[in-house]
């Protein structure tokens, strides 16, 4: 039996943020007619939003242009210094990134409006770009982090009483809960949202919410059921005119006349939804309909083409990062390779689809539902503390009375107390004046510590711009270079060593590592487990950071292989260590308001990455930017057009000593 191709893809991105009440017929006349309007007043609030909502309305008309307009509007607003509107446009930039499967660059400018929105405290601002990184990291498969999001954007708008922004957060919980199985729970969410957009009016976001309702009883064997509230979903698509979300009502309803064994009605539909999904550049949309495509042509027998379609859509998922949506995708492929004898792929097609359910499944689901839990718990507490305040209240209420009333006989006593003050106050201020003193030494020693504290966790630069103005501004650096660390080997080692013992070398090798970045006068950024993460050329930029960068790390590779000649001789495990370098521009800034992090972003810094995991152990590979500024300086194998996730074929070198 075929896995079920369903691919429940979220709320669209822009009806959190675009009101479509304005129709546009000549949308290119009309943003320039807008422009020349700002050209005279830039400061025009109206008009930016007028921007916003023309560029809403290109979304899935004309994304090249809705790009050009978010750009162009982001550049008027930094000459007005308009910081709403600087905000918004790197938001809207961040989602047509996101809706042509650009996730690394959508993650990116999400992360750059997040960081202004939290400065400035535009809190909607703030709940709007959440909700976004729920579905985006919700389509990577990264579920924790997506359902952590979708709850910082609920106590957000919670908190500011927007129900229709409540309902599509709902709506978006309702479908992490639909993709974890949990359907009690998934259909009490898409329910509360059909409700709330009911009372508005809204048909759009209700007709998406009746879909989902009947993908959870599709899911669930319940076709006849799942099938009326398809039929309610397309009915009120077709008033209100939206071709993305009629793509997605097309498709449900080819899945429910499948599962009926409709199968001519089944491929009618699902041929029109990929149709629209086409013209429309919709790349998730083609890959749910070719999907269903193979699924129907599959249960008419046809099982060579029905291969053709899943491979189809398997190459697009992989060119999107789409990990959820592999996992079935691996398993149907699986299935039908079994069924031509081909065992051979057959078996590798069902150890992807192991691996990437373990991961996604398995190990995220626990995490989401963590994150859940906890936050329906902080509620309840929050609720218990507010009834015990009015209890307090209460308290404080009687107890003032009795003080009124005693306060009388008080006062003869008070008039003793204060005679008998008086006369020891000289012998107290003397006193005090000299433990005053003392405690000021205490003071100015403990600010010390909390300074040398700081400086250990930000740069001087930075730290120093925070004491000042009680805030740190992002910076932009042109050239950086950002070398990534990893250990071979690391699963091995934790299990032949304790807990401590593994905790020891880490923390060993770490401790070599700062010292060697920081003879080269290299920034470290973070640890995460056992990788290590440093930057060269900030936050004082200089020209040589892709030489100290390198130097560095053939420093540190030579420490790694010395350490290991000495472990073998006392028998011992050892780590083996990957480096990956990169140079190129980056943003870096605090973030966050607690545990304060000193922090880089943008596509050098993913390359860097892609460095590391695609070099070998004891070797240092870096790519071709970071090449051609140290090619004087070092001698380097040249390794070929290297492929590397998400970024395609990078030339990459590995460096084998400096130039004597």
């Amino acid at each position: 039996m075929i896995k079920s191709t369903r691919l429940c893809i979220p709320l669209l991105f822009c009806l959190l943020f675009f009101p479509a009440h304005i129709i546009h017929c000549q949308p290119a006349s009309t943003a320039d007619s807008l422009f020349m309007v700002l050209e005279q007043n830039p400061v025009n609030d109206q008009i930016y939003l007028q921007l916003d909502d023309l560029i809403g309305d290109l979304f899935y008309e004309d994304a090249e242009l809705a790009m050009e307009i978010a750009r162009k509007e982001l550049t008027y607003a930094r000459q007005a210094r308009n910081i709403p509107a600087i905000g918004k446009s790197i938001l809207n930039i961040g989602i047509l990134f996101d809706m042509q499967g650009n996730y690394d660059s959508a993650l990116a400018n999400y992360n750059s409006a997040l960081i202004l929105a939290e400065q400035e405290e535009l809190e909607q601002l703030q709940g709007d770009i959440y909700n976004n990184f729920s579905i985006t990291h919700a389509v990577l498969g990264n579920m924790e982090e997506s359902i952590s999001s979708a709850l910082k954007a609920l106590a957000i708008f919670e908190k500011a009483n927007d129900s229709a922004r409540i309902a599509k957060i709902y709506n978006n919980l309702g479908a992490r809960y639909s993709e974890m199985d949990y359907y009690k729970e998934a259909l009490d969410y898409y329910q509360k949202a059909a409700e709330i957009n009911k009372s508005l009016n809204d048909n759009k976001k209700l007709a998406f919410n009746y879909g989902n309702i009947g993908l959870l009883y599709y899911d669930q064997n319940q076709n006849e059921k799942a099938l009326e509230f398809f039929k309610k979903s397309i009915s009120l698509q077709d008033t209100v005119n939206d071709k993305y979300n009629t793509t997605i009502a097309l498709h449900n309803l080819s899945l429910a006349y499948q599962r009926l064994s409709r199968l001519d009605t089944a491929l009618k539909y699902e041929k029109r939804a990929y149709a629209i999904a086409e013209e429309l550049n919709d790349e998730l949309g083609k890959m749910s309909s070719l999907n269903g495509l193979a699924a129907i042509h599959q249960d008419m027998g046809k099982r060579k083409e029905a291969l053709q379609f899943f491979l189809q859509s398997e190459a697009l998922a992989i060119k999107l990062g789409a990990r959820y949506y592999l996992i079935n995708i691996y398993a149907n492929i699986a299935d039908l390779y079994a069924h031509q004898n081909n065992y051979q792929k057959a078996f590798i097609y069902n150890q992807k689809y192991s691996a990437l359910r373990d991961s996604i499944m398995s190990t995220e689901k626990d995490k989401a539902v963590q994150k859940i839990k906890d936050f329906d718990n902080e509620k309840k507490q929050q609720e218990i503390q507010l009834l015990t305040k009015d209890a307090e209240i209460q308290k404080l209420n009687i107890r003032r009375q009795k003080i009124i009333r005693n306060s009388i006989a008080a006062v003869g006593v008070l008039i003793f107390v204060l005679a008998t003050g008086l006369l020891h106050r000289y012998r107290y201020v003397r006193k005090t004046r000299n433990e005053l003193t003392e405690k000021n030494k205490i003071i100015n020693r403990e600010k010390e510590r909390s300074d040398e504290l700081l400086l250990n966790i930000l740069p001087a630069e930075t730290a120093e711009e925070l004491k000042t103005k009680g805030y740190s501004e992002a910076k932009h650096f042109d050239m950086v270079t950002v070398m990534f660390t990893d250990f071979k080997g690391f699963t091995f080692m934790a299990e032949k060593l304790s807990p401590q013992e593994l905790v020891d070398e880490i923390d060993h090798c770490f401790k070599h590592f700062d010292q060697i970045i920081s003879n080269y006068k290299i920034e470290k950024i973070k640890t995460i487990g056992d990788a290590y993460m440093c930057a060269g050329g900030l936050p004082l930029r200089n020209d040589t950071n892709p030489t100290d960068v390198v130097k560095a790390g053939l420093e540190i590779q030579n420490f790694m292989l010395d350490l290991k000649k000495h472990r073998k001789t006392e028998n011992k495990p050892y780590f083996d260590l990957r480096i990956g370098i990169h140079t190129g521009p980056v943003v870096a800034g605090i973030v966050g308001t607690k545990k304060f992090q000193y922090d880089i972003w943008g596509d050098t810094v993913n390359i860097a990455s892609r460095m590391e995991s695609s070099g070998e152990a004891g070797k240092v590979n870096i790519s071709q930017t970071t090449y051609e500024k140290v090619r004087d300086s070092f001698i380097c194998e040249y390794r070929g057009k290297i492929d590397a996730k998400n970024k395609g074929a990078i030339d990459m070198y590995f460096v084998k000593s400096a130039v004597l």
